[in-house]
């Protein structure tokens, strides 16, 4: 065989050679892959807390008159909340804002518990009231002139039934021609004041009828006001009592 046809043949066998082993093989499909992470969050629900509860007045009233409002407002947990107050009287009231009336005079301690929506609760700290009477002997004193009629010291006996205050006048040692003997009554209210209508039936030249309002303080011994009705009245008065809630000596007479 000559150097010409050998090499044709040569060729073809070098080329199919190359196709069978070089050539990249063609893609058949395409192949995705999906991760998917799942995140799991945790809600932390703080502790229900039932508030810092507060009374208005603060902390001092009279028995049967003084309307007090005691106020808490509740937080954390789960809303919407209820409360539930206990008076330290045997009362009880609801709501955030709980109005109360002390019939008696004492010291309570007032409580509220606090519900969240899923039953959860907690209670407040206390708040402590002290609920008085005006019930004693009141010695009045009068800012009058140096003119005036007004005797120097008038004393009346009030007692306190609930709101109701009646008011007993029984001096016939104070002023000129035995002032007094008179007889009359009052009312109380919200939070520590006190008006008191007097008649002065044996009042020497003649009766009269005296009105005296005033404040009583927070320890329900002093009681300050304006009084009309008397000679050369309106004026403001000073009235102490003569005996407990507390220590109070008896002014001299």
């Amino acid at each position: 065989m000559s150097v010409r046809k050998l090499l044709p043949v040569a060729l073809l066998l070098a080329v199919i050679s190359a196709r069978c082993a070089g050539s990249p093989a063609e893609p058949i499909g395409t192949v995705s892959l999906t991760q998917t992470t799942t995140t799991t969050t945790t809600t932390v629900i703080p502790a229900i807390n039932p508030g810092t509860p507060s009374a208005s007045p603060a902390g001092t009233g009279l028995a049967g008159a003084t309307v007090f409002t005691f106020t808490t407002q509740p937080s954390g947990g789960v809303p919407p909340y209820t409360v539930q107050w206990n008076f330290g009287d045997g009362g009880a009231g609801s709501g955030t804002v709980a109005p109360h009336v002390f019939p008696t005079p004492g010291t309570f301690t007032v409580t509220a518990t606090a519900s969240d929506s899923r039953g959860l609760n907690a209670q407040t700290l206390p708040v402590t009231v002290n609920v008085r009477t005006v019930t004693g002997t009141w010695f009045i004193t009068f800012e009058r002139s140096s003119s005036s009629p007004l005797p120097a010291r008038e004393s009346i006996d009030l007692v306190q039934n609930g709101a109701a205050v009646t008011a007993t006048i029984n001096d016939t040692t104070n002023g000129p021609g035995g002032l007094g003997l008179g007889i009359g009554a009052g009312t109380v209210s919200n939070p520590r004041s006190l008006s008191v209508n007097a008649t002065f039936a044996n009042a020497q030249p003649a009766a009269f009828a005296a009105t005296l309002i005033g404040t009583v303080d927070s320890t329900a011994t002093q009681w300050t006001g304006n009084a009309s009705g008397y000679p050369s009245c309106p004026c403001t008065f000073t009235a102490v009592r003569s005996s407990a809630p507390g220590v109070l000596s008896v002014p001299s007479r």
